[in-house]
């Protein structure tokens, strides 16, 4: 994706002025309200309504006073590019660049920590989000029915991995202290008795009868 860029640099007797817009009408519009705030320099009568007039006639009358346009465009990474840091980063490092003049060592200096901050911002915006796996609460019991159930909750991919894995933590929990070989508890002595979306916060549980 391209990101169009239209800047603007107003030489004056104070300095310069830089405008950075995303279209070349908006960009029309700031410089001819500058033009319009700074009107009374150019003459006493009312401003032409006109955008494009007003800015022919400021510089048309104002020859010391230049104008400087340029556009062109910037290929920003995907699927990032609306990334509104990015582009509030972008446009403040073409403001630098469009007030830039040969020799001008602190401009230089004021472009240089501007791409420094534009390409972190950059990198930062192209790594592509972890995407969150989903928490599974799942409840076991003894294949036959009897005995406790267990409730533990894991990340998986789906219901059915969510299952697997419930069930083969239920094995290995219940199969602590046994030796080698001898637990009674496998994937086919255990079954799955429900599932539940999320990590269920279980406050009080009663599966045996006092």
């Amino acid at each position: 994706m391209k990101l169009p860029i239209h800047t603007a640099v107003i030489t004056h007797d104070d300095g310069t002025t830089q405008f950075v817009a995303a279209s070349h009408g908006d960009l029309i519009g700031r410089i001819a309200d500058w033009c319009r705030e700074h009107w009374s320099s150019v003459s006493a009568e009312p401003p032409p309504a006109e955008a494009r007039d007003l800015i022919d006639a400021y510089f048309y009358d104002n020859v010391e006073d230049s104008l400087e346009v340029t556009e062109g465009s910037i290929e920003l990474p995907e699927p990032y590019a609306s990334a509104p840091e990015l582009l509030a980063q972008l446009k403040c490092l073409l403001a630098a660049l469009a007030a830039y003049r040969p020799g001008n060592g602190d401009a230089y200096t004021v472009i240089c920590g501007e791409i420094v901050t534009a390409s972190a911002v950059i990198a930062k915006a192209s790594v592509p989000s972890i995407p969150s796996i989903p928490r599974f609460t799942v409840f076991c019991q003894e294949a036959g029915g009897a005995g406790t159930i267990h409730i533990a909750c894991h990340e998986a991919a789906d219901l059915e991995s969510a299952i697997l894995a419930g069930k083969q933590q239920c094995v290995d929990d219940w199969s602590s202290g046994f030796g080698e070989g001898e637990s009674p508890w496998t994937m086919e002595t255990v079954r799955c008795l429900g599932v539940a979306a999320g990590d269920v916060e279980i406050l009080h549980w009663e599966d045996q009868a006092p």
